[in-house]
């Protein structure tokens, strides 16, 4: 029997009077990589939204372990799910390290930690595990893109949690950092147990690094599961609109972009 940590009850969501998910239902399993494609407008966003408490459902419910997350504190909710948005800004003079160590701010009481020894060992650890321990006192301004990103990741990790939602965490990074992101993040999962939900915009990449595959359009789920179970030429035709090619390569599928 699965071990779902999440289960998607009958969701629906409209901005305004347009429709942006309809009845949709779905579980994510625990300790797997679950990532959402589906070309832009067809609602990931939107749902990562609801399931990080960003939105609110119009219908609907939303459990974390068989409670409602409505039902959930965000200081509560922070100590079992930590985040990283596509777009994150900080100010320009903050180190490296002090950034990383907001992430331990779910754990504080008006402000002040109950126990310091331990903010600095998850502090220490996530720079460590993220390869930015050796910046630590520069400017978050001061590091490359890739770099960025490893930084939002780790102030993300410092939270302790078992969960980890990350939104297009390789949107506008050159194939170098994508590759190093997609490998550390597979390495949270497989070393660290890590339950990790992302979205992603390459279809390869989305295959490749991904236990469950949950493809969109127009608000509604056309499959869940495995990669190499689930995905076929038509399914990728149907969800993006357009014709590609798919090969196989050592049993996984590949998909043609030109």
């Amino acid at each position: 029997m699965q071990d779902n940590i999440f289960t998607v009850k009958d969701l629906s969501f409209s901005y305004g009077k347009q429709k942006v998910l309809e009845n949709v239902s779905f579980t994510l399993r625990k300790g797997a990589i679950t990532t959402f494609i589906g070309s832009n407008g067809c609602g990931k966003s939107t749902l990562f939204h609801l399931m990080t408490k960003d939105l609110k459902p119009d219908t609907g419910t939303i459990l974390l372990r068989d409670k409602n997350i409505a039902e959930i504190k965000r200081k509560e909710f922070a100590q079992q799910a930590a985040i990283v948005h596509q777009y994150n800004t900080a100010p320009l003079d903050i180190s490296v390290e002090k950034l990383v160590s907001y992430g331990r701010t779910p754990y504080h009481t008006m402000g002040l930690s109950p126990d310091a020894k331990t903010d600095w060992e998850k502090v220490k650890w996530a720079m460590e595990i993220t390869d930015i321990y050796k910046h630590r006192e520069k400017a978050v301004s001061q590091l490359s893109g890739g770099q960025k990103q490893r930084v939002w990741i780790a102030m993300a990790l410092s939270q302790d949690t078992k969960i980890l939602f990350l939104d297009e965490p390789t949107t506008y990074l050159d194939i170098r950092y994508q590759l190093q992101i997609l490998r550390l993040i597979r390495r949270l999962n497989r070393e660290y147990e890590l339950t990790i939900t992302m979205i992603l915009h390459d279809i390869n990449q989305s295959l490749h690094y991904s236990d469950e595959i949950i493809a969109m359009k127009n608000g509604n789920i056309l499959a869940q599961g495995n990669p190499e179970e689930i995905i076929t030429s038509k399914l990728i035709q149907t969800v993006f609109d357009a014709e590609l090619t798919m090969i196989t390569e050592n049993g996984k599928p590949f998909i043609l972009p030109v």
